[in-house]
């Protein structure tokens, strides 16, 4: 039972959840990100961002430096209007591809085991004005994402549902520089693989460096748009640290990292892209974005385009080679962890400080377990009860020890009061009197608290989870409850039932459990339910219903143990 030492613990433990991160901004442990350096920045409308644009002819040209991006496409010698575009339409089990002859690229990727609400297939390019992803040369002034090319393939449709195809496009410059662009499409992978070669690179002016960009910002694919802005972001892996590029001035992002850089990508809530240089990692990593307000459904929320890339340098020779692998799919932990390149940590489980190492044993069982469970029983509403379940027969001994501890408390609250009115004036009186009343009766008051301790980290690894994974994304449980990532967008929402259940649970659960004749007690009764319901509302209904299952199976413990007190934790206090 919690005691009047106890609250305090409880709403420190609540404020340090809640204000984590500012917490070690102020301690200076999580700095925010230092500003990037100011370098040539992305121009475009408020309405389409490309961080690569073609410009007119005659202007001058800017050399790439080493902490600098490629921002603009300035003189190129391709002409747009004469020649044909043609493309080839690739279809793998995971997603149908269209690249183009222009830009040597695909310009489409269509996954086929994730859907818009409306049925129709995720576009992973959306609004594609460019091949994706796209190779910058000579400080900027050469992209080929606008570059006509020849393909080894006719234009029509293949298919890569069994076998491995190989595409193979190439610009050759009027100097006879070369550049080829190999690609690789598997079966039953969410990834392509990109090699870049350059021969003659002299004759095509290229010199150092060179850069791939995600250059077409991901789409929004949920129905609460507001949530999924609001996950975008750019992210690098640089020296075995998960480093975010969202140092947003003035509603524009242009920020680079220095480092050696394992993989650089962006995402959205649910679904990611992502480059893996192979064989060798960047030397840079960098991001470009804007961020404005627009009207939906939901009101006017904040919108985001974001587009990132790498920097890879070059030894001065004739001729290099460079291979990449591109991830384009679903935010799913698993999956990405067999790459081998910390991947997974594009969905932010378990790598921010301290809390990290804890939360991120029970993330990880969380996304291994779930999944076995649902080939068992197809319905991830039923999965989350049997979890929530499987939870309270674990944690059964620790509640058991804590309805000890309540009723312990109960029974020596007299004794208590009795203690304050004789040492009212003494409080280092009462406080030795009130330990050594807990000696004599083997009480333990933090017991109480017991049940909390794996109850926490486990809350809040589910909460990572739910808000990351694609595990639970459009997954139906029952009746309205049709997609248990979603929460209620407000107080005329269905969902919200979720909530008031919730709610309506747990302070059940806390006026049965609770001590009489405590009002700080009672004032946690009332508050803590009720801020529960405040901050949880909004997000996934399999997080609420997980909370609301474990409310009621905590109010089954609690007449177990009315059952059998008297026999097994009668406290004497004579």
């Amino acid at each position: 039972m919690l005691d009047k030492k106890s609250l305090p613990l409880i709403i420190l433990l609540i404020a340090v959840i809640l204000f984590y991160y500012p917490i070690l901004e102020f301690l200076g442990l999580n700095p925010p990100p230092e500003p990037a350096p100011q370098t040539e920045q992305t121009q475009g409308s408020a309405d389409s961002l490309q961080p690569i644009e073609k410009p007119t002819t005659g202007q001058p040209t800017q050399p790439l430096t080493d902490t600098a991006k490629p921002a603009q496409i300035l003189e190129q010698d391709i002409s747009l209007d004469t020649t044909a575009v043609d493309s080839v339409i690739i279809s793998t089990n995971k997603y149908t591809a269209i690249l183009s002859s222009l830009g040597g690229g695909p310009v489409s990727i269509k996954l086929k085991e994730h859907y818009y609400r409306n049925g129709e297939e995720i576009e992973m390019l959306p609004e594609a004005d460019h091949a994706t992803p796209d190779a910058v040369f000579a400080g900027g002034t050469f992209s080929t994402s606008i570059m006509h090319c020849s393909c080894n393939l006719t234009p029509g449709s293949y298919d890569a549902t069994r076998d491995t195809l190989e595409i193979i496009y190439e610009y050759l410059s009027p100097d006879s520089g070369l550049i080829r662009k190999r690609y690789h499409f598997y079966p039953d992978s969410y990834h392509f693989s990109l090699n870049i070669e350059v021969e003659q690179r002299e004759k095509l002016g290229f010199e150092r460096q060179y850069s791939l960009v995600w250059n077409t910002p991901l789409g929004t694919t949920e129905p609460q748009m507001k949530r999924d802005y609001n996950s975008f972001e750019a992210v690098a892996m640089q020296s075995g640290s998960r480093e975010a590029l969202d140092d947003f001035k003035d509603d524009t992002l242009s920020q680079s990292l220095d480092g050696y850089t394992t993989w650089v990508g962006v995402r959205s809530l649910y679904f990611t892209a992502i480059i893996i240089p192979q064989g060798r990692q960047a030397d840079l990593a960098f991001a470009n974005g804007s961020k404005r307000k627009v009207s939906t459904p939901e009101g006017r929320i904040e919108q985001r385009k974001i587009t990132a890339g790498l920097v890879m340098p070059f030894a001065s020779v004739s001729s290099f080679s460079d291979s990449f692998t591109v991830y384009v799919g679903p935010m799913d932990y698993m999956l990405m962890w067999d790459y081998d390149v910390d991947l997974e940590a594009m969905l932010n489980i378990g790598t921010f400080p301290f809390f990290g190492m804890i939360l991120k044993p029970f993330a990880i069982a969380i996304l291994w377990l779930l999944p076995i469970m649902y080939d068992i029983i197809p319905n991830y509403g039923l999965v989350i009860i049997l979890f929530a379940l499987l939870v309270k027969i674990i944690t059964l001994p620790l509640s058991m020890k804590q309805f000890k501890s309540m009723q312990a408390m109960k029974e020596l609250a007299p004794h208590i009061e009795e203690l304050k009115k004789q040492h009212k004036k003494n409080p280092q009186a009462l406080q030795k009197e009130t330990m050594k009343l807990y000696k004599t009766h083997g009480v333990n008051p933090m017991s109480g608290c017991l049940v909390m301790l794996p109850q926490m980290p486990l809350m809040i690894a589910m909460f990572r989870v739910f808000q990351a994974t694609v595990l639970l994304r459009a997954a139906p449980f029952v009746g309205f409850v049709d997609d248990l990532s979603r929460g209620a967008s407000g107080f005329t929402d269905p969902y919200i039932i979720l909530v008031i259940l919730m709610v309506g649970t747990q302070f059940i659960s806390s006026k049965l459990t609770m001590a009489s004749g405590q009002q700080q007690q009672k004032a946690l009764m009332y508050m803590m339910p009720l801020m529960m319901g405040f901050l949880l509302y909004s997000l996934p209904s399999g997080l609420i219903l997980y909370w609301t299952i474990f409310s009621l199976m905590s109010l089954l413990d609690w007449f177990l143990f009315k059952r059998n007190k008297i026999k097994n934790v009668e406290v004497k206090t004579a």
